[in-house]
């Protein structure tokens, strides 16, 4: 419940991290550790209304670590938040190939295609009422 306290101590930590792991690349353990808190910190991001840095955020944990699905599901919230709605469904597409059980992605990617509907059609009509 303490949202922006726990981004503050994520935050923290990740300092803490970048400054006792020293220059990349990072040995395993800390790069997934790393990769943790940029996802734990994208995570409060997002409850917090802060989709661009928690895109950034749940970017950077994928660099760390490219199979970790929480961070790809979270850039994915993010990027649906911002609009990027082509980006937010690769992403649960990407998702849902290797968890095919993950009932938050699945209930997303149908948000998402929603959406996308949704604006296909608005363009669409704006396009007929122009060349009409």
């Amino acid at each position: 419940g303490a949202t922006e306290a726990a981004a503050r101590v994520y935050a923290q930590a990740l300092r803490a991290a970048v400054a006792a792991g020293g220059v990349p690349p990072l040995p395993a353990g800390a790069g997934r550790r790393k990769a943790e808190l940029h996802a734990g910190l994208a995570l409060c991001q997002l409850r917090l209304g802060l989709p661009a840095p928690a895109a950034a955020n749940a970017e950077k944990a994928l660099t760390l670590q490219p199979a970790y699905l929480e961070a790809r599901y979270r850039r994915a919230l993010a990027a649906a938040a911002m609009r990027d709605l082509e980006t937010a469904a690769a992403d649960l597409r990407a998702v849902l190939r290797e968890e095919p059980a993950h009932a938050g992605a699945r209930r997303e990617l149908r948000r998402v295609r929603g959406a996308a509907r949704e604006r296909d059609a608005r363009l669409a009509r704006r396009l007929g009422r122009l060349f009409a």
